[in-house]
């Protein structure tokens, strides 16, 4: 048992905020492994690119290599059991692989990309296998619902350099989310975010109680030489009136700073208003006449 109420509370305390703390590092452990293979995220923990429409039921992408005389068949993120590679090659007689690793988005200087390595080997280099390169370019407008990569240069028939404009190539900001069946991915983003939040309140909350408590206890248990009083037994209770003094006072320079900057602003530097009525009244007394006028024009000498 405890000998003292105050320890037991503080020791309480202390076991609920390391199981929290351990509560978050496990979902947040969760929610990095739930997330796939195919999302690129940020310091934050937000996603920055999801590519996972580029990946259901394994679909493939055919693209027309043109001049080069190659088609190619590219696969994003592809998770299927199959021994296959993830990007092929194709000519009139010959077929072959561009790469059997890879296909997985990652960033380097702040562009989307996915590379296929460990293809076929290259022609005229036993010692050189086939590879290919997708940069993901952002385009709101694509034909289609995510765009079509295409081959905008090779080198050698060895290296294959893709470009793809698509929607899912712009930064999206989302919270980490599971994919599931009919737009489930969505509502999992929210609920992971909604339960990091929750757990950083509670923690937040916790500390907070247990300072709190804990200083008011000691001050009411075993601090009674102090002489402290009332709200005075609060942990710390001189240094937190002080900052509120301290920030009160700053507000209030703030604001009254403010204002004069409004007044200098208008034009009115502390002048003295004076209303219409008064200025008729002024004008009234102190009106001369044009005769008056030009003789106050004279030198005095010809008055």
């Amino acid at each position: 048992m405890c000998i003292a109420r105050y320890f037991c509370i503080l020791t309480h305390s202390l076991l609920a905020l390391l199981a929290l703390v351990q509560l978050s590092a496990g979902l947040a452990q969760q929610a990095h492994a739930d997330n796939g293979e195919c999302i690129v995220l940020g310091a934050s923990g937000k996603v920055l690119y999801d590519l996972r429409p580029l990946a259901r039921n394994n679909r493939e992408y055919s693209v027309d290599g043109l001049e080069s005389g190659f088609t190619f068949t590219l696969r994003i993120c592809d998770n299927s059991t199959e021994h296959r590679p993830l990007a092929q090659w194709q000519s009139d007689r010959n077929s072959g692989s561009l790469g059997t690793a890879g296909g997985r988005p990652f960033l380097r200087r702040n562009k989307l990309l996915v590379e296929y390595t460990n293809g076929d080997a290259c022609p005229g280099a036993a010692n050189l296998n086939r590879s290919a390169l997708v940069s993901f370019v952002c385009e709101a407008h694509v034909e289609g619902e995510h765009g079509q990569p295409e081959l905008i240069a090779e080198w050698n028939q060895c290296a294959f350099m893709f470009e793809w404009r698509t929607p899912l190539a712009c930064v999206s900001g989302k919270r980490i989310g599971v994919e599931g069946s009919g737009g489930a991915s969505d509502n999992a983003s929210d609920g992971n975010g909604a339960s990091q939040g929750s757990v950083a309140f509670v923690v937040i909350f916790v500390v907070g109680s247990v300072y709190i408590l804990g200083g008011f206890l000691y001050n009411r248990v075993f601090n009674l030489s102090s002489g402290l009083r009332g709200i005075e037994q609060l942990p710390n209770y001189r240094f937190w009136r002080g900052v509120y003094v301290l920030s009160k006072r700053g507000v209030l320079l703030l604001a009254d700073g403010a204002t004069r900057l409004v007044d200098v602003a208008r034009g009115r530097r502390g002048a003295i208003h004076i209303d219409a009525a008064e200025h008729n009244i002024r004008n009234e007394i102190f009106a001369s006449t044009a005769d008056e006028s030009e003789g106050d024009a004279l030198p005095f000498a010809l008055r």
